[in-house]
């Protein structure tokens, strides 16, 4: 009868935040309930990942592609922090403009983090990789660090996959060169024997 009134208000429905009322298979609402979970039984016998906070819809964690594509994501956005100088001096001090576009970027690509309040989801990803990242990549005035013998870096080389599960082929390496080292070879001798 009135479609103009009906899509308004559709649009208005479909930008409320998530409730627990409309997504009864979200169990993570809150960082208590993840912490409560960590802490029971089942939580320490847990196969969800390192991100088994976060939750689709019906209830899942990510899988390890989706997790590592999220990881990424978040790194660039903080580039374009970077690139917009408003790169925090931690997690914590994050500025309200520099909190909106990551929040923005990331819970419109991934609706994960939207199952939440207050956003801790993402607020608890970031607290955890920030560091590490501003650590390798930035010097102390928010700035990219400069590579020995080369001027400025410009822009963040993000295909060097500095996800948590990269340790894998690094971990093969150092088998092989372990077990390379541990071929027969002439005794050694110490001083004074």
């Amino acid at each position: 009868m009135f479609p103009q009134a009906t899509a308004s208000l559709k649009s208005k429905v479909e930008l409320a935040p998530p409730t627990p009322t409309n997504y009864p298979s979200i169990r993570f609402w809150d960082r208590e309930d993840w912490d409560k979970y960590l802490e029971s039984p089942k939580g320490q016998m847990s196969k969800r990942g390192t991100m088994g906070y976060l939750e689709d819809k019906d209830g899942n964690p990510p899988s390890h592609e989706t997790a590592k594509a999220i990881r990424k994501l978040l790194r660039r956005g903080w580039v374009e922090l970077v690139h917009r100088e408003l790169v925090p001096p931690s997690w914590g001090r994050l500025s309200t403009s520099a909190r909106q576009f990551i929040h923005g970027l990331m819970e419109s690509t991934y609706p994960h983090f939207k199952f939440a309040n207050n956003g801790w989801k993402l607020d608890y990803l970031a607290s955890n990789m920030y560091p590490a990242w501003q650590k390798g990549k930035l010097d102390d005035s928010g700035r990219w660090k400069q590579k020995k013998g080369k001027g400025v870096k410009m822009e963040e080389d993000d295909d060097n996959n500095e996800d948590d599960d990269s340790s894998d082929e690094i971990g093969r390496k150092r088998k092989a060169w372990a077990f390379k080292s541990e071929e027969a070879g002439p005794e050694k001798r110490f001083k004074g024997m």
